[in-house]
């Protein structure tokens, strides 16, 4: 990761809580290379951020709606 900020790091509680990337991606609607681009550092637009900050504050991705 070429820098910790407060997107790449939700982005890691995110995927931790989906288990995998694969599993994060289709929560967010992506593919795993945008994904890990993110993950190495590209900017996370805000809807993507978003959505991660409801993985994680929820804790259950059956309960958040994020692509709506």
């Amino acid at each position: 990761m070429l820098g910790s900020t407060p997107q790449t790091r939700t982005l890691i509680c995110a995927l931790e809580r989906c288990g995998d990337e694969t599993a994060l991606a289709k929560a967010l609607g992506v593919t795993i290379e945008v994904l890990s681009g993110w993950l190495s550092g590209d900017d996370v637009p805000p809807k993507i951020y978003l959505s991660a900050l409801d993985i994680v504050a929820i804790g259950s991705l059956g309960s958040a709606k994020l692509n709506s």
